[in-house]
């Protein structure tokens, strides 16, 4: 299986598509905290509002400044997500946390797929965002050479 790719869907670039990523998730964040403000005035939704807006500024900046490091700050933010993607599955099933209130249902079942359908969307986005981290890095680690005559 081969973890990287060249293109995005359609043929768009891996650059035009993480700067397309970066603004999707920070105006998602934005949209969330207009509709649910109270969304954060719990501690650790707080903890994660924050991680999650520094891991989006990164990637934005990331693009824009072709800065390889900061497009790896959003794949740590990634894997927090995926750590804490089961723990919220769990969450809606056993009803702890605030899981099941921060979903779009009220149905345990409708909540649980609109969960595996984010998951999808962010593993395919992190697929993306890694081929262009990998592109990065091997531009940068590979300096071109002029020919001095």
């Amino acid at each position: 299986m081969n973890l990287i790719t060249d293109k995005a869907c359609f043929n768009i670039s891996l650059r035009n598509a993480c700067l397309s990523i970066a603004i999707f998730f920070l105006v998602s964040i934005v949209f969330g905290v207009i509709f649910n403000p109270g969304y954060l005035s719990y501690s650790t939704t707080l903890i994660g509002f924050i991680i999650e807006l520094i891991g989006n500024l990164a990637l934005l900046f990331g693009v824009l400044w072709i800065n390889h490091w900061l497009v790896l700050v959003w794949l740590i933010n990634a894997i927090f997500f995926f750590i804490g993607w089961p723990i919220a599955i769990l969450g809606v099933i056993f009803n702890f946390g605030y899981y099941r209130a921060a979903a779009m249902f009220d149905n345990v079942f409708l909540i649980l797929i609109e969960y595996t359908i984010i998951l999808v969307i962010f593993a395919y986005c992190t697929h993306l965002v890694y081929s262009y981290y990998h592109e990065l890095r091997n531009k940068q680690s590979n300096p071109q050479h002029s020919v001095v005559v």
